[in-house]
């Protein structure tokens, strides 16, 4: 049985539109889904906050810079980018992480950027796939970065800076 997603803008800033996705019959997007669970979680509060401050950042003032996005996840990516891959000045961006708070994402280019869902992966040396709780959310997203790059080779997605070519009620299909 196929399921359907619709695009909408989560947010637009200066340098960088954020897209992400809505599932048919939900209330609620993959990106505010992630807020909703994680905004008031304690354990991971200051990571949280942190890592919606580097999202306006990006959004406002850098762009979404292929740096940043630097974990690598198949087809989609996550935020927070690698520590040891920033620059010592970009560092201080952001705390250094303790919880493994991960927004799984997709970047388009420097001015377009999907964010999806995500969680609180284990620590340790354990990949997102192996991770019994944020496993779901990595599946999804590169489920739905397959469907993104699909519909824009096929030309029925495209880009023109900032904003989104598409087609009214036009429907990802997983």
């Amino acid at each position: 049985m196929n399921t359907f997603a619709t695009i909408i803008t989560a947010k637009s800033f200066n340098k960088v539109t954020y897209y992400t996705v809505k599932f048919e019959n939900e209330d609620y997007s993959e990106f505010e889904k992630f807020i909703i669970k994680h905004k008031s979680l304690k354990e991971v509060h200051n990571e949280y906050n942190d890592l919606m401050s580097l999202i306006k950042r990006l959004g406002n003032e850098i762009g979404a810079l292929e740096r940043y996005f630097s974990r690598k996840e198949r087809k989609a990516e996550a935020l927070p980018p690698e520590w040891n891959k920033l620059k010592s000045h970009e560092r201080k961006l952001h705390v250094k992480y303790h919880h493994n708070l991960r927004l799984y994402c997709m970047r388009i280019s420097d001015e377009v950027v999907f964010l999806f869902n995500g969680g609180v992966k284990t620590s340790g040396r354990i990949t997102a796939e192996e991770c019994k709780v944020v496993r779901q959310y990595f599946r999804m997203a590169n489920k739905l970065a397959s469907c993104i790059e699909e519909a824009m080779k096929d030309k029925e997605l495209s880009f023109h800076g900032k904003k989104i070519e598409i087609e009214e009620d036009y429907e990802l299909i997983l």
